[in-house]
């Protein structure tokens, strides 16, 4: 017997100041299909953010929502997976009216805190599904950057450039830095290797006072590999804001 073929949601990405990417639907078949042959659809979608507490890259995470949906043929309601899991965090099931299965995870912050990370792979796990093959899923979601500078707090003179300064980022995970006041928001210049730059007197037209810098990442992707025979599909969307004084 054939292995199962799974399929998933196309994804396109938009250009690096538009929107998250909107996905395509799949063509179903032209022939009909049984249970034993119908593709399956894992549709990830994630968005969070966060401000960046210290020098050490502690994080307080203000809202977290990842929605996982597993459909057949790309449509229907989602299917029963078992028990699902990011990196080894349960996530919440739940069922529609419909019967439909969908799996959740909001805000979950470890013991130890959350810390910002540049790796945005996880591990969807799921066991136990009656519909869907346990699977170990690779999958690439937004991640919170580690800012080295400015420090969070840090005054800033209006009239002077400012550089922003990340670990360099990782593939195939797109970036946006602004600057973000009272009324106005200005947005940096990428140099390459995880810096950004403000030039001189860009920030004057800002009003003196509490802003933040934010830093914003997304993932998408249609048809990626996440585990051997399994094809996912994800979209993400992160927010990571450093405090810092306008003088």
């Amino acid at each position: 017997m054939k292995g199962l073929t799974l399929l998933v949601l196309l994804l396109v990405s938009g250009c690096a100041a538009a929107p998250l990417a909107t996905p395509q639907g799949v063509t179903a078949p032209a022939s009909p299909r049984g249970a034993a042959d119908s593709v399956i659809v894992v549709e990830l979608s994630l968005r969070r953010s966060a401000e960046l507490a210290d020098t050490r890259g502690a994080l307080r995470v203000f809202d977290q929502s990842l929605r996982v949906d597993y459909r057949r043929d790309g449509r229907g309601p989602g299917l029963d997976a078992g028990e699902v899991s990011l990196d080894g965090r349960p996530m919440r099931r739940l069922t529609g009216g419909h019967g439909g299965v969908s799996y959740l995870l909001g805000r979950d912050d470890p013991a130890a805190g959350a810390q910002a990370h540049d790796d945005p792979w996880a591990t969807l796990a799921n066991r136990g599904g009656a519909s869907v093959p346990d699977t170990d899923a690779r999958v690439k979601l937004a991640p919170f950057p580690v800012v080295t500078q400015p420090a969070p707090n840090q005054a800033l003179l209006r009239r002077d450039e400012l550089v922003v300064v990340m670990l360099p980022p990782a593939d195939g995970v797109w970036y946006r830095v602004s600057l973000v006041g009272a009324g106005s928001t200005v947005y940096a210049s990428e140099l390459g290797q995880g810096r950004w730059l403000f030039a001189s007197g860009s920030l004057a037209s800002l009003e003196p006072g509490r802003a933040k810098v934010l830093v914003e990442t997304e993932t998408s992707c249609g048809d990626c590999e996440a585990a051997g025979h399994l094809h996912a599909a994800w979209s993400g969307h992160a927010e990571l804001e450093v405090p810092v004084m306008l003088l």
